[in-house]
């Protein structure tokens, strides 16, 4: 279980990472509306931020530290967090 976690936090976190950088320098189209820095810097730097924490929170894992098991939960929770704010922010770009 513990392998999978890693995998799957280290991962996120690597795909946010990229996917923030990617729109840094080019914007994207989501549903219509514009993702980037102009328009939803306050969204892009939470990203950035919840994927380093997770790229932190998979190491962390990997070398099974006791601040692991109390940040994992509470990155999760941020990153649903974040989701939720990116869909209120499609609904009312769009």
């Amino acid at each position: 279980m513990k392998s999978l976690t890693v995998g799957l936090t280290g991962g996120l976190g690597a795909l946010g990472l990229a996917l923030a950088l990617l729109v840094m320098v080019h914007p994207l189209s989501v549903a219509g509306a514009r993702y980037s820095w102009q328009d939803a810097s306050l969204l892009l730097a939470l990203q950035t931020l919840l994927s380093i924490l997770l790229l932190y929170v998979a190491e962390q894992r990997r070398r099974d530290s006791e601040i692991a098991n109390k940040a994992f939960s509470a990155v999760v929770a941020a990153v649903v967090l974040w989701a939720c704010m990116f869909v209120y922010w499609l609904d009312h770009t769009v």
